[in-house]
């Protein structure tokens, strides 16, 4: 299975888009952003979108790639994630006003977006490996997903603070190779950090300990023109031995 960054910033400014992955060609990670880079034929093959929670950065792009289905009469596509953060989606998406009613059109029985409950632990069947959603600590209902593919693992925390169970799951598991966590915030700015259910550099040191040796782990939802100094920021506090490398569009890894 191929993972391809396409957004993976907290905001968005010249060449930032914000998160959003792409399992090999029929799978999304959260749609944000970073979807629009994809062209109409991409946009048609994608079947499924598992999303973390409900906020813009993560799925503003919902409407329009159902809008790019809806208008070239294609498949239409499943969105899984937890009860609360459909019906966010649903509420505030999708609600008639904002956009069309894509989970009603054409059809209450064949719509073009099928809104799909999960719960942490449940699994969803890829083409190349399976899905998982794990824990998280958002200041809204939001979880993580481990994708597991035929040789190795990798595991995106989505947008958290310090959730110690999201690490325990993950260091269970042999085949991780990867992990993508959010550091939102430096360590001059904790209390916003623990507030809005974001990560700091100091917040996710002592979690780190349970990560296979060899693991790679990438950060993503850095804010746009910061990068450089929030790189240089993380590294002198992480782990020296740890490999740790900003999550950028355009990156691949194989599972």
């Amino acid at each position: 299975m191929r993972v391809t960054i396409l957004g993976a910033s907290s905001g968005i400014g010249r060449p930032a888009h914000t998160t959003s992955f792409l399992l090999d060609d029929n799978t999304l990670i959260d749609c944000g952003t970073g979807v629009g880079s994809l062209e109409v034929a991409q946009l048609l093959r994608i079947e499924r979108v598992l999303l973390t929670h409900s906020h813009l950065d993560h799925c503003g792009f919902l409407p329009l790639l159902a809008d790019v289905h809806a208008g070239h009469n294609g498949p239409g596509i499943t969105v899984h994630s937890q009860q609360a953060t459909l019906n966010a989606v649903k509420q505030h998406l999708f609600n008639g006003v904002i956009w069309p009613d894509y989970t009603t059109t054409p059809s209450a029985e064949a719509p073009y977006v099928r809104l799909q409950p999960l719960e942490v632990g449940d699994t969803v069947a890829l083409s190349g490996g399976m899905a998982t959603a794990l824990p998280a600590a958002h200041s809204i209902p939001a979880i993580g997903w481990l994708i597991e593919g035929e040789w190795r693992a990798l595991a995106f925390s989505g947008d958290t603070g310090p959730c110690p169970a999201f690490w325990q799951w993950i260091s269970q598991v042999p085949s991780l190779s990867d992990v993508l966590c959010e550091i939102t915030y430096d360590d001059d700015h904790l209390e916003q950090a623990r507030r809005y259910g974001h990560m700091a550099p100091s917040l996710l040191a002592p979690l780190l300990d349970p990560l296979p040796p060899a693991a790679h782990l990438w950060v993503s939802h850095l804010d746009p023109g910061e990068e450089p100094r929030m790189m240089q920021h993380i590294r002198a506090i992480l782990p020296p031995h740890l490999l740790v490398e900003q999550l950028k569009a355009g990156v691949t890894m194989e599972l």
